[in-house]
């Protein structure tokens, strides 16, 4: 394909955003950042190294660029203007045409939510209280793995089985756009690192990156995190009464012969007179309800007439989940 080869002097701006779209462009030499003016100061998105291409989404969309981008060092690029590109389209299947401009629309429409984020959802500065007074538990926490998965969206690359973004390009979406703190930030990804949520690798530019194995494992934890704030307002941290009803669900699952049981309240108490009589089984009751589909209470035909309907795969899952809520708790990260 054709193209209009340019050179560029280091701090050359390529385009702004706000822009209308002229095409696509290969960086053959040198490197280009995407960025963000904020107020003055420009937080980088994103560097295209050697090799790589930026502005692809105008090709498709033809929609105003939604970040600027300039030559980090001297560099050598090549516009694919969207005359060009739009000759090449006709020799390609519509349904391939179809997916990328789907794409590319959903791309769009991620940078749009953090765009949103960025202008009404900021965090509050150290030095302002951490919130309002009566909110959620959680909050902060969820707002960042919130924009933790938008990023992901936007900026991820899939390596082999994994969806892989750098590290620093999360750090500064959150540290430098949205002003949160970064040692609670640092804390809450080596966490979410040990209890394996996500993986801490390295690309293949040796650069530090945050990993998935499944992108939508993140949300999954969020929507976790999220049910469990919203049906316990009062609750940071999970009750050891509770923990211990679920060892003993999880010993009563190593018995039990189909993936999906029934456990009876008078099977749980009789369990617990063996390993800890002082456990109030029905005071936990209450908070079954937020655990999803995993363990639901439900009626029974015996004498108390409750029980729990388990799903024995999830179990795994479940605990790791309230793991991580009580070393939130520890952390201090549960505002």
């Amino acid at each position: 394909m054709a193209g209009l080869n340019k050179s560029l002097k280091a701090g050359t701006v390529v385009f702004k955003a706000g822009d209308n779209a002229d095409g696509m462009y290969l960086v053959r030499k040198g490197e280009l950042v995407v960025y963000l003016d904020q107020g003055g100061k420009e937080v980088v998105l994103a560097k295209i190294p050697e090799g790589g291409m930026v502005g692809e989404m105008a090709l498709f969309d033809r929609m105003p660029r939604s970040a600027s981008v300039k030559a980090s060092a001297d560099a050598e690029i090549t516009l694919i203007s969207v005359d060009d590109f739009g000759k090449l389209m006709k020799q390609i299947p519509k349904w391939f045409v179809g997916l990328m401009s789907a794409l590319s629309g959903r791309l769009r429409t991620t940078n749009d939510r953090l765009k949103t984020l960025e202008t009404a959802g900021k965090a509050p500065s150290p030095a302002s209280p951490s919130g309002p007074a009566g909110s959620k538990p959680f909050q902060t926490v969820l707002r960042q793995i919130h924009i933790m998965e938008l990023v992901w969206h936007r900026d991820g690359s899939k390596e082999g089985k994994d969806w892989m973004v750098q590290r620093k390009v999360i750090e500064t979406e959150l540290i430098d756009v949205f002003g949160e703190d970064p040692t609670k930030l640092g804390q809450l990804i080596e966490l979410l690192v040990k209890e394996g949520v996500f993986a801490l690798k390295t690309d293949s530019y040796k650069n530090p990156t945050l990993s998935l194995a499944n992108r939508g494992s993140l949300r999954q934890f969020a929507t976790f995190l999220k049910s469990f704030a919203t049906a316990n307002p009062t609750t940071t941290e999970v009750p050891d009464a509770l923990m211990n009803v679920l060892r003993i669900i999880i010993k009563l699952a190593s018995k039990a012969p189909y993936e999906q049981f029934t456990v009876t309240t008078e099977e749980i108490m009789t369990e617990a007179k063996a390993t800890n009589p002082a456990d109030e089984w029905k005071a936990q009751v209450a908070l079954f309800t937020s655990f999803g589909e995993c363990i639901k209470p439900v009626k029974t035909s015996t004498k108390t007439g409750i029980g729990l309907r388990v799903i024995k795969a999830d179990l795994g899952t479940l605990v790791k989940n309230l793991n991580v809520i009580n070393k939130l708790s520890e952390l201090k990260l549960s505002k």
